[in-house]
């Protein structure tokens, strides 16, 4: 899987850029994205993950963040099944990341 990059709604800084990272879980297996400083809104990551696949109707849960001196804040989140991304040699799509529902 790789991560490409990011159009976030959700902004936690009131001043300056967010420092957005990825966090990826499926089943017992959990990968980070590099942090991406000043990258505020419009992260680009380009990282690729080997996922150890044991069934793809496992889900993948992932969660964005912004880096900050103590606790990192939640930008949101989302859950797909693996199989969103097996099909057809895989694919190009977007993923909505939501925060409290919205």
């Amino acid at each position: 899987m790789t991560v490409i990059e990011a159009r976030l709604t959700r902004d936690t800084e009131a001043f300056g850029k967010m420092d957005p990272y990825v966090k990826i879980s499926c089943r017992q297996q959990n990968f980070k994205t590099n942090t991406k400083n000043g990258a505020g809104k419009t992260p680009v990551w380009n990282q690729t993950f080997n996922i150890d696949v044991k069934y793809i109707g496992d889900d993948l849960h992932l969660q964005v963040y912004d880096e900050d001196v103590g606790a990192d804040d939640k930008i949101g989140e989302a859950t797909f099944k693996l199989s969103a991304l097996c099909a057809n040699n895989g694919i190009d799509e977007w993923f909505t990341v939501a925060y409290k529902g919205k």
